[in-house]
């Protein structure tokens, strides 16, 4: 009961919720010309899975189990055993990415950023348990609905070692990735109470496979997942959901056979030991889109003016939900047998 008091609490002071809101037409129309969480889930699928990007299928895996992607029909099962390392709300703060490409074999990136606004980091942090409270109810019963128990890491750490484990986490951005993120230096990260932080630029690199993929089975589980929410404040005050992305991870289903000669001239070609179960993007998350400087969904959940602002919070959970079920399914059915997205090579 007083934690509930406390989150809310903390909403109150983060987002000062005003009676006056209403009262105010200004607002009340930008809200409602605004694309909201309400808006958003009551598209018809066709419309709505146009924001997202199903990683996995554009990546596919391979009979033979190279690649960073599952080869699905060798999984013969989904995971049973299914456990949440963190679950994120981020905003990078709104900035102008600029880049120059040079010609010969390395390609070289000249990045200019421009610090904007930018949510506080007490904000996100109020906002990391918000969310996740709204959500994991949900995402328990959407893993339960594959046969699949999703554990918090409260309830999969068990002892001193595994608490070890789940805290070591060594992973460091490369290349513009880096650069981006040093550049942006004023951006605000924060997970869920009592989680360690399991961040990347983008869920499906060949580097950020290899940190994360042994974690299922140093932690006793059959696969891991992450979750991140972002988010951005403009210069007037509106905050919108920008993207949402998900992962998960586990053990290569298929053995690496000592007698081929896997291709590895590109890490991503390579034979893993740890591969993508499954990766989903909703909205523009990844470098190339912001390099256009496209801003994803903007999903509205917040509107002000110097006088008063009106907060719709309340829906985050089942929008995560969506994009995680959807992911699922896929995944579920392909391991099956009874879809397939293309046509394989």
């Amino acid at each position: 009961m007083k934690k509930s008091i406390l989150i809310f609490a903390s909403l109150f002071v983060l987002l000062s919720l005003s009676l006056k809101a209403q009262d105010d037409p200004k607002l009340v129309k930008l809200l409602d010309k605004s694309m909201t969480i309400d808006k958003f889930l009551a598209l018809p699928d066709a419309e709505f899975w146009k924001y997202s990007k199903a990683v996995m299928y554009q990546n596919q895996g391979f009979e033979d189990g190279h690649g960073m992607f599952t080869w699905p029909p060798a999984m013969k099962t989904f995971p049973k055993k299914v456990g949440l390392l963190s679950f994120m709300v981020f905003d990078p703060g709104f900035f102008e990415v600029s880049s120059k490409r040079y010609g010969g074999p390395d390609t070289y990136y000249r990045v200019t950023t421009t610090k904007g606004a930018s949510l506080k980091l007490e904000n996100t942090v109020a906002l990391a348990e918000f969310f996740y409270n709204e959500t994991l109810p949900e995402l328990r019963e959407n893993f339960k609905s594959f046969g699949a128990e999703l554990l918090t890491p409260e309830e999969f750490i068990t002892s001193d070692a595994l608490r070890e484990a789940y805290k070591t986490f060594n992973y460091e951005e490369k290349g513009l990735s880096k650069l981006m993120s040093r550049e942006g230096s004023y951006q605000t990260i924060s997970t869920a109470p009592g989680q360690s932080l399991y961040y990347a630029e983008n869920f499906s690199t060949p580097g950020f496979l290899d940190a994360i993929g042994p974690k299922a089975a140093e932690l006793g589980l059959d696969a891991v997942i992450i979750i991140k929410v972002q988010l951005g404040i403009d210069e007037k005050g509106t905050i919108s959901i920008q993207s949402l992305n998900y992962g998960m991870y586990g053990k290569n289903p298929v053995p690496k056979d000592p007698g081929k000669k896997y291709v590895a001239i590109n890490p991503a070609t390579g034979y893993h030991d740890y591969v993508v179960y499954s990766a989903k993007k909703l909205g523009a998350f990844d470098l190339d889109a912001m390099l256009e400087t496209k801003e994803g969904m903007n999903v509205v959940v917040s509107v002000e003016n110097k006088t008063s602002r009106i907060t719709r919070l309340d829906g985050v959970g089942k929008l995560v939900n969506k994009l995680v079920l959807g992911a699922n399914y896929e995944l579920n059915m392909w391991i099956k047998g009874d879809w397939k997205p293309f046509k394989y090579k």
